[in-house]
């Protein structure tokens, strides 16, 4: 159901946010990086509310310049009875902290969306690894819960519910609602034979058992493709020379990809169901790059734009040529009437000054944004603040 309710932060005909984290409030006060925020031009904020572990450069950062997040936790206190056998954990900051209550006080003009990370979470992974996505030869990949499994599937309802209950928030903004991708930058994430696309692929590519009973209702051997994708990479790992299956020249290993993307949008439009109506839904589809390699981690842009109120689009390319023809491929696969967003980096790599920035935001207004957001406050210098409030 479209969230059609007015929204808070609009100047003009588009909405311009920013992303950040909770600790960068918490260290440099929030009531300053709101004023920040709103001498930039900037009127909505995307807060992690839900998030994994990480290794953070923060130049501009009063004290700690190095940040490590607590693995899998929540920047929220949630409500444990509404969650079955998975269940968020609070981050140990909120003891002295509240982002979204400071927040709903310092930035009440301020559009607010909860940017949670869905599925990736290793700690309930590795707490739960029979839920997680299995590689084909059933090795529990840890950081990845598996949208397949009904309680991982409630579990994620019930966490966007929960936040959307909070009465700072307009939005939730769903990351990783998918299947991910075998490399993720997981820690020490590393291999010393050259992976290929194809051989990722099926590397990371899920059979655990609910996997394969959606591949099976949709009349595909699932047994089957498992026991090809383990000939092919056992060859691949022997030489490396051996033709492996893929979606081009398999048509059911394609046919397994439209499951999964179908396993994908499903989710996200009981999300949709359960959140009340006041909140609406994004989805970040993909954190690959370009977007065109979103169906890795199940995600079907037309169907996902259908699904929740809109997309919330990562445009992660270098140069705003690159940036401006990743966002066309975008507007051309969503449909002319999905609702877009896009999310820059006003930084290096992707962009090298404040005219590159410029070009971006107005490739991104040539595509039909509604809203487009800067990523990320803390991991960007304070100079890229001036370079946003040039493109006004």
């Amino acid at each position: 159901m479209v969230n059609d309710q007015p929204e808070k932060g609009r100047q003009g005909a588009m909405r311009r946010g920013m992303y950040v984290y909770a600790w960068d409030l918490w260290e440099e006060g929030a009531g300053a990086v709101i004023a920040r925020l709103r001498d930039a031009g900037l009127n909505a904020v995307s807060l992690a509310t839900a998030y994994h572990a990480g290794k953070f450069l923060r130049p501009h950062a009063p004290t700690r310049k190095v940040w490590f997040p607590e693995d899998g936790t929540v920047y929220f206190r949630p409500d444990a009875s509404l969650y079955g056998r998975l269940v968020p954990q609070a981050a140990r900051m909120l003891e002295n902290f509240d982002a979204l209550t400071a927040l709903e006080t310092l930035a009440p003009d301020f559009h607010c969306t909860g940017w949670t990370v869905g599925l990736h979470n290793s700690r309930l992974g590795r707490a739960h690894p029979d839920l997680a996505c299995q590689s084909a030869f059933g090795d529990p990949l840890v950081n990845a819960l598996c949208p397949s499994q009904p309680e991982v599937r409630a579990y994620l309802v019930s966490l966007c519910a929960d936040l959307g209950n909070h009465s700072a928030i307009d939005e939730i903004a769903i990351e990783a609602p998918g299947f991910q991708t075998y490399r993720h930058g997981h820690h020490h994430e590393f291999e010393l034979i050259e992976l290929t696309a194809d051989a990722e692929n099926l590397l990371g590519t899920c059979f655990c058992d609910a996997c394969k009973t959606a591949a099976r209702n949709a009349g595909l051997n699932a047994d089957g493709l498992a026991r090809q994708a383990r000939r092919d990479l056992e060859a691949f790992f022997t030489d490396g020379a051996a033709p492996l299956m893929n979606h081009k020249t398999n048509p059911d290993w394609a046919a397994l990809q439209a499951v999964r993307a179908a396993t994908v949008t499903s989710l996200v439009a009981e999300v949709r169901a359960e959140l009340a109506l006041q909140v609406s839904l994004a989805v970040i589809p993909t954190v690959q790059s370009p977007n065109n390699l979103c169906w890795r981690e199940g995600s079907d842009l037309a169907g996902l734009a259908l699904a929740a109120d809109r997309l919330e689009v990562p445009a992660y390319q270098c140069g705003p040529t690159a940036i401006a023809a990743d966002m066309a491929e975008v507007r051309a696969a969503a449909g002319e009437k999905a609702r877009l967003g896009f999310i820059l980096r006003p930084t290096w790599p992707h962009v090298q000054d404040p005219g590159d920035l410029a070009a971006s935001v107005q490739a991104a207004t040539e595509a039909g944004a509604e809203i487009i957001s800067f990523y990320n406050y803390g991991h960007m210098r304070l100079q890229s603040l001036n370079w946003i409030s040039d493109c006004r």
